[in-house]
């Protein structure tokens, strides 16, 4: 049997929950990089993503790569095709997380945008945004800093600020 590659760091688990703590999706990562203020993982493939708002779970059969930081409001998937081509940064706007015991935790505002190689962009979930604001009753100070953040990506996409300098990776 041939030996498999060790894997790139420890398995941890990234759990993505709504603004009332009830669960919203978990996939297993593994630690690439740690510099203290950011925390770059790459998606176990084969592993479990389980998406309980969606009602399903499915395989990582894809790369993925995922930068946290401490104390930002957003993370950062980078996303490829089946043949490794980079695809697009998917943003997801959210309170900073929470570390714990090889756990990643963070609140997803349901805000997204979603940037592409050829220069374009789209805000995703504003809907979804506006009707669990309402729902959760998310506080003033939540929605403005979610729309702050939504510009903040922005900038730092077309200012091309790492991670969107096209480098993507970990140092």
């Amino acid at each position: 049997m041939p030996d498999q590659p060790a894997p790139p760091g420890p398995l941890w688990r990234i759990v993505a929950r709504k603004y009332d703590q009830s669960l919203h999706y978990t996939l297993p990562a593994y630690l690439k990089h740690d510099d203290g203020a950011r925390l770059w993982f790459c998606a176990q493939i084969g592993g479990e993503i389980r998406h309980i708002t969606r009602g399903k779970n499915w395989i990582m059969q894809r790369r993925s790569d995922m930068l946290f930081w401490r104390g930002r409001w957003y993370n950062i998937y980078l996303n490829y095709d089946h043949d490794g081509t980079f695809k697009h940064y998917y943003c997801n706007v959210g309170l900073p997380p929470v570390l714990a015991d090889c756990t990643i935790t963070f609140v997803d505002l349901d805000l997204d945008v979603r940037f592409y190689p050829d220069g374009h962009h789209e805000v995703l979930d504003e809907d979804e945004f506006i009707e669990h604001s309402a729902r959760y009753n998310y506080p003033g100070d939540v929605r403005r800093t979610a729309w702050q953040t939504v510009a903040e990506l922005i900038a730092m996409w077309r200012a091309r600020i790492p991670p969107f300098d096209g480098a993507h990776t970990p140092g």
